[in-house]
């Protein structure tokens, strides 16, 4: 920022080189010294106020009403006091005004249009979404012209950081990194959009969209850090849940109407997996009563009932439901079962219809 402040004085000296001339041409007395000690005053309450919007203990409507208590002053103190001939005292007092107001009016637009303090990330999340958001389409817009713009990158990402679009934000700063790869701050920055994108993906339940944005952050991290450890628990869940929902099995499980008199509406319903050849130890288990049916059903890994006995371990499965008038988990004589074909974990639509006695 120091180049870019450094560019502004330069140009805004220039412009006033143009414009104060012509004012003060037709001047044929000496300046008043109250009048250049006033001008000095406001000169600093100008430079302070500057100071404070860099701060950010100043915002744009304050500095607007600021800046125009000053001029009213400024114009006050030349039309005030002993009167000078007309010719040469409005001449004095816009030369003044254009003086202080010039370079004034140069910051308070680029902090319009460039936003300087958009360099503070605390400003961008206070900044007017409707406002921000023009802001990051121009500048993105800017960009395509020159894409070696470093600090361009870095403040778009800000921009979208704190509109919530942490994608295109990682995009931005994922160009910033490249332009600058030894600056910390941006590779920081970088990570944090990345973490935030997957955070995102994760609530929208996209797993692999979030398991994809925390790998890309990983190699960033040192392999022991307690950064990495959280990292890589992340998308251990992450994939945890994928792999769930990959081994779920879904259907329905109805009463043969044939049977309902055989039954009452406080009977357990016993609703299970189980592997289709081999050891018939229940993979994952849902208890209901009889009035829940037909009743919609849901089966996968965090039903187990046991670590090395889940739906994702086995290709072929058949979905059990038996109702047990004792409420005891083991068949029994006089309960009443169902069963489906041989299906795989995955499978959804699966019918059970419970019709069978068990003698």
């Amino acid at each position: 920022m120091t180049l870019f402040w450094a560019l502004a004085a330069a140009l805004t000296a220039a412009a006033l080189a143009f414009l104060l001339p012509p004012l003060l041409r037709k001047r044929s007395t000496a300046p008043d010294a109250r009048s250049a000690a006033n001008a000095a005053i406001y000169r600093e309450q100008l430079e302070e106020l500057g100071a404070e919007l860099q701060r950010g203990a100043l915002t744009a409507e304050e500095l607007e009403r600021a800046s125009r208590e000053i001029e009213r002053r400024v114009v006050a103190e030349h039309t005030a006091g002993t009167p000078a001939p007309a010719r040469h005292r409005a001449p004095v007092a816009a030369a003044i005004a254009v003086g202080l107001l010039v370079p004034l009016a140069a910051a308070f637009g680029y902090w319009q249009l460039g936003e300087p303090r958009a360099m503070d990330a605390e400003a961008m999340r206070q900044a007017d979404p409707q406002q921000l958001q023009t802001l990051a389409e121009r500048l993105a817009v800017q960009l395509q012209k020159k894409p070696e713009d470093v600090e361009g990158w870095t403040l778009l990402g800000r921009a979208l950081t704190s509109l919530g679009q942490h994608e295109r934000a990682a995009q931005s700063f994922a160009r910033a990194v490249q332009l600058a790869p030894e600056d910390r701050d941006r590779l920081v920055e970088f990570i944090q959009s990345l973490a935030l994108a997957g955070r995102v993906e994760f609530e929208r339940r996209d797993y692999a969209a979030a398991i994809g944005y925390w790998e890309r952050i990983l190699p960033f991290a040192p392999p022991e850090s307690e950064f990495a450890r959280t990292v890589g628990e992340s998308i251990a869940e992450a994939r945890a849940i994928v792999g769930a929902a990959t081994a779920s099995l879904q259907g329905v499980v109805s009463l043969d109407p044939k049977l309902r008199a055989r039954v009452s509406p406080g009977d357990t319903v016993f609703v299970l997996a189980r592997p289709a050849s081999g050891s018939k130890m229940p993979l994952a288990v849902v208890r209901i009563t009889v009035d829940k049916l037909p009743y919609p059903f849901t089966l996968d890994d965090s039903m187990a009932m046991a670590p090395n006995a889940k739906l994702s371990g086995h290709p072929k499965v058949v979905v059990v439901a038996r109702i047990s008038k004792s409420g005891n988990a083991l068949p029994q004589k006089g309960d009443i079962e169902g069963l489906s074909a041989p299906v795989a974990p995955g499978a959804a639509g699966v019918r059970v219809v419970i019709s069978k006695p068990l003698d």
